[in-house]
């Protein structure tokens, strides 16, 4: 199989100088590939790099096929179907995309769905194709018909997602990290167990080099005390007259250059044990990741989480076909489900006592709530990280310090305004806002929470959650995420 493109020494700066890659040489073929990789590594970057949009200031790239990108999003025009297709090209995988959608609707009229099936048509060619974070934001009808494109389709695919989904459908996987690119061949299942056995030798390599060190540093102290014990010893003798003056001087001199000897070759075995313990915690390409503790707190199993009799919502019509009708109490986990615009987040409004024209009746226990919109909006953008979690928060300044480096804020970067993170800082600044409170939380509320999450984020995340003790409402089009946050039963609107 000949590749479609091919990278041979490519180097990048960024505008300010910082060389973001060095030296990467790989090639894709006509298959689906994916790219992974903590965000701000650079994926994007080098999509457009591929796709000519970017240029390297060394190496080269051919390319053998034209690149069509497909981008995250894409606002629908005020024109009809058939006008925004005026390009397409007949092919079997497209006229399966566009069954059942009227070519004389307008573009700002179709759901989620459709919208991404008559984008995917437009874009098909026997051309190499990148996709970018492509499931951001798409309900599960849009997802599926996105995962039986990738399935089909045969001229090549670079996939730059989170998505485990569609990552289980890749051949091949190249991984960006701090020390480079790496291919990984036999698919997503294949990598994943790969770099598990790179993770558990890396961490024996660590965990050998870290029992070295403590055991040089041991042997120096115990050196070190028994020369000391010498040393003590031979003035006892010389106060008590027993040797010679000549003989006492040299004594002091010997006893002086021995405990230097040890204290000199100690310390380096300690520094080349240091020296390869750090060594092999960065050969690990450990991930950044969230380490905080989210427990939460235990309701009893009778405790009112949230109830519905024959309730509906009022827009300009009811915004539910069938009146909600639930009963959740005690350490429920329930999942929210639904298409986009089905009205999922604007129950979770009205649980949290958000006011609407309504019917039938919505009721919510009395419990401390955790909750994480899209939009993190419980976030101040005109305050700093520190001051959203200080002004709920009764934690010394120091303790809510400690709390946010839990969090992946470090020194000064805790006073950078809210309103200038990325998505996966704001989600993490709401967390430790949420968490760091002085009471612990009842009931979890998370609404997609893993659209600007990279992988690591997104896994430890589900961690994080799976451990929660208290209740938990979840919406999230992710299945995998959701298993694996132990959800146990689901709301389907």
């Amino acid at each position: 199989m000949l590749p479609n493109i091919t990278l041979s020494g490519v180097t990048f700066e960024l505008e300010n100088g910082r060389t973001l890659f060095h030296d990467l040489t790989f090639s894709l073929e006509p298959k689906l590939t994916a790219l992974v990789g903590p965000n701000g590594i650079g994926k994007s970057t080098l999509a457009k790099l591929i796709a000519g949009d970017l240029h390297p200031i060394r190496g080269s790239i051919k390319r053998s096929d034209n690149i069509v990108v497909f981008s995250q999003a894409e606002a629908p025009p005020d024109i009809p179907v058939y006008e925004y297709l005026v390009d397409y090209t007949w092919s079997l995988l497209g006229d399966k995309l566009l069954e059942g959608i009227d070519l004389e609707m307008m573009c700002g009229t179709l759901s989620g769905g459709q919208w991404m099936r008559v984008r995917l048509a437009h874009i098909l060619s026997e051309s190499f194709i990148i996709l970018d974070e492509p499931t951001n934001n798409l309900d599960r009808e849009a997802r599926q018909i996105l995962l039986d494109f990738l399935r089909h389709y045969q001229y090549g695919v670079l996939l730059i997602s989170h998505d485990r989904e569609c990552l289980r459908l890749c051949e091949d996987i190249l991984e960006l990290s701090p020390q480079g690119i790496s291919k990984y061949g036999g698919g997503w299942e294949a990598y994943e167990k790969e770099k598990e056995e790179e993770r558990e030798r890396l961490q024996k390599n660590l965990i050998h080099a870290k029992k070295e060190r403590d055991s040089a540093q041991a042997e120096r102290t115990t050196q070190l005390e028994r020369q000391e014990k010498k040393n003590r010893e031979g003035k006892k003798k010389a106060l008590k007259g027993g040797i010679p003056r000549i003989l006492l001087g040299g004594m002091k001199r010997r006893a002086e250059v021995t405990s230097g000897k040890i204290d000199s070759s100690t310390i380096e075995s300690i520094n080349a044990k240091v020296r390869e313990a750090h060594e092999a915690f960065q050969e690990l390409k450990v991930d950044p990741v969230m380490y905080a503790d989210l427990i939460g707190k235990e309701i009893p199993n009778q405790k009112l989480v949230a109830e519905a009799l024959d309730f509906n919502i009022k827009f300009q019509d009811w915004i539910y076909s069938e009146d909600l009708n639930f009963s959740w109490r005690g350490n429920v986990r329930i999942a929210i489900k639904g298409k986009n615009g089905s009205g999922k987040s604007t129950l979770i409004k009205a649980i949290l006592g958000d006011e609407f024209t309504t019917r039938g009746e919505i009721k919510r226990g009395d419990l401390k709530t955790v909750y994480l919109d899209q939009r993190t909006s419980s976030l101040e953008d005109s305050k700093s990280i520190f001051e959203n979690v200080r002004a709920v928060s009764d934690l010394p300044d120091v303790e809510v310090r400690n709390g946010l480096a839990r969090f992946l804020f470090f020194g000064d970067s805790v006073f950078q305004k809210a309103e200038t993170l990325s998505g996966g800082e704001r989600l993490r600044a709401a967390l430790a806002q949420g968490l760091l409170h002085s009471e612990r939380p009842e009931l979890l509320i998370m609404d997609e929470p893993t659209n600007n999450l990279d992988l690591a984020n997104i896994q430890f995340l589900e961690e994080l959650v799976s451990q929660f003790k208290g209740a938990l409402l979840m919406i999230s089009h992710d299945e995998i995420f959701l298993e694996n946050c132990k959800i146990e039963d689901e709301l389907m609107i």
